[in-house]
């Protein structure tokens, strides 16, 4: 019975064929939860009743697979409704912030990125109409024909923001070869009363985050954000080696998270050739090549995902962004 229900859990959330996603569930809920997960959505005292179980005793359990990633709430006049995590990448995100995470679990998450989530990856990128993320370019100079939307400059979902709050970068918690910092991804809104109530992270001030923003630009990170143009719950500071939507695209071209609206472009009487740009981007984007003063930075432009990293260390300022997509490319 027990097999049962974990297999059950990982056909909820599309993942009917993963013996890796059975065990993560098994390592989050017993039997009593699991059944317990697999009988939402519905309210506490729904859920006791379908179940024959003590209102008291079942929000109990709600509450601790709530903190441990795996069950989603939101308050409606009828009472507090509770979920299963929708699909895998959110169980990912979700359930390695919890706390009381043992390194096991996290092990088994890293396992599960390399040995399954790349098929997982190619089918979502093959079924989704659009990515459900994208890339935000950093804050630097930008032309563009018209001025640059509220939702794509960083600064300004910064200081819009109700309330801020940082958390470890979910890929680099698990995995973390590129050395690269991990507390760094910022949730907002939203999301910041989500992470603040689990206790998987720290509010920050405007102030503190754009500190962050700027820590990670100087790192090689890229920001990433929902795809969409009105509010945004999060900005991810993702590497290339450890993050498993960008790492996707660049290791197998999967479409899962979309570019910026603008493409870099290089001033090459300014440029003097020291292929730290090249070296800094992700995608392969940018070239060196000799020309009759010399070696200088050339873009190719079907590759640029326009995140802006090859501008934060050009300290001769011979890379600019250009707008490159209309603003009706932003769903």
């Amino acid at each position: 019975m027990g097999a049962d229900l974990y297999e059950q859990l990982a056909e909820r959330i599309f993942c009917k064929e993963s013996a890796l996603v059975c065990e993560l569930f098994k390592m989050v809920a017993d039997d009593q939860e699991a059944a317990l997960m697999l009988a939402t959505p519905g309210t506490a005292a729904e859920l006791a009743e379908k179940l024959g179980r003590p209102v008291e005793d079942a929000e109990t359990s709600l509450d601790t697979l709530f903190r441990r990633g795996v069950i989603f709430k939101s308050r409606k006049p009828e009472g507090t409704q509770y979920r299963l995590c929708r699909e895998v990448s959110q169980f990912h995100d979700a359930s390695i912030l919890w706390p009381q995470a043992p390194k096991e679990f996290l092990d088994l998450w890293k396992r599960y990125t390399q040995e399954e989530w790349p098929n997982y990856a190619r089918t979502v990128s093959e079924i989704l109409p659009k990515p459900m993320t994208r890339i935000i370019t950093v804050q630097q100079p930008v032309d563009a024909k018209s001025r640059v939307l509220a939702y794509e400059d960083v600064e300004d979902i910064v200081m819009k923001a109700a309330r801020l709050a940082v958390v470890k970068c979910t890929c680099r918690a698990v995995d973390g070869r590129c050395g690269k910092p991990v507390e760094v991804c910022l949730q907002m809104g939203k999301g910041a009363d989500y992470t603040l109530e689990r206790g998987t992270g720290r509010e920050v001030s405007r102030q503190e985050a754009m500190a962050i923003i700027r820590q990670a630009e100087e790192a090689g990170l890229i920001h990433v954000v929902m795809n969409k143009s009105d509010e945004s719950h999060f900005i991810c500071n993702c590497c290339q080696d450890c993050c498993i939507m960008l790492g996707m695209a660049v290791k197998f071209g999967y479409t899962l998270c979309d570019p910026s609206r603008f493409l870099a472009v290089v001033d090459k009487e300014k440029c003097s050739g020291c292929g730290t740009c090249s070296d800094r981007c992700f995608f392969g984007a940018i070239e060196m090549v000799e020309e009759e003063a010399g070696k200088t930075s050339s873009v190719i432009a079907e590759r640029c995902m326009g995140c802006g990293l090859c501008m934060v260390t050009c300290h001769e300022a011979a890379m600019t962004m250009v707008e490159a997509r209309e603003s009706g490319f932003i769903p």
